[in-house]
């Protein structure tokens, strides 16, 4: 009975954890439903080379998340298959119906509370009370991350040949004495989000920028 009991435990801690880690996702800017598909994705360690899937390769924390939820899937696949053949394979074949029958019943439970849409909505919304609690987090609408001072705001800025930033690290250009923060940089098909101090700015590149519009309309 023991390693039913195993399994059952593993498969409903696996369940709680998919559950704070689709919040924990949402959190990082994700929506529900990529969310919820990244963190199964990561549990059954299944890949997926997807717009979504690089989306969460390419940013930091989420890509740590989905690295811990991958070795506790892996870890948790180890256990229910360990449980089961101990459950099954060391007791005759009466008992052995008898507690697949406790098995079947106790997935479908946990399979009906993890899919229960109220009860999922109660658990989302306690677990990301909790994590907002645990690390601080306060929500802010754009409006007021932007609303920051007079003229300044969110452009785009396409660096033409001539420009004093062209040729440049980010670093060694001008950029900050003006304060203007580069948030990501586009450049034919590639998109740099938050480059750092050593990237080299190239004519042509475009710009996602924050800082006073004057300021960046010189910089191109």
């Amino acid at each position: 009975m023991g390693g039913i009991i195993l399994v059952i435990v593993v498969v409903f801690v696996i369940v709680m954890i998919g559950k704070v880690v689709t919040v924990a996702l949402k959190l990082t800017g994700l929506d529900e439903r990529t969310a919820s598909f990244q963190t199964l994705s990561a549990l059954t360690c299944t890949g997926f080379t997807t717009r979504e899937a690089e989306s969460v390769v390419t940013h930091p924390m989420r890509r740590r998340i989905i690295f811990l939820l991958m070795i506790i899937g892996n870890a948790g696949m180890v256990a229910v298959v360990a449980g089961t053949v101990f459950s099954f394979f060391s007791i005759t074949s009466p008992w052995s119906i008898f507690r697949f029958l406790i098995l079947i019943v106790a997935l479908y439970l946990i399979f009906k509370m993890a899919t229960h849409t109220r009860l999922a909505r109660f658990l989302s919304k306690k677990i990301e009370e909790k994590i907002r609690e645990k690390f601080k987090l306060h929500e802010r609408t754009i409006g007021q991350v932007l609303d920051l001072g007079k003229d300044f705001g969110i452009a785009e800025v396409t660096l033409h040949e001539g420009s004093s930033c062209a040729g440049k690290t980010l670093a060694s250009s001008d950029l900050s004495k003006k304060k203007i923060l580069i948030l990501a940089i586009e450049r034919d098909k590639e998109r740099i989000l938050v480059p750092k101090g050593n990237h080299k700015l190239r004519a042509g590149d475009n710009l996602i920028c924050y800082g006073n519009f004057t300021e960046m309309r010189e910089i191109s």
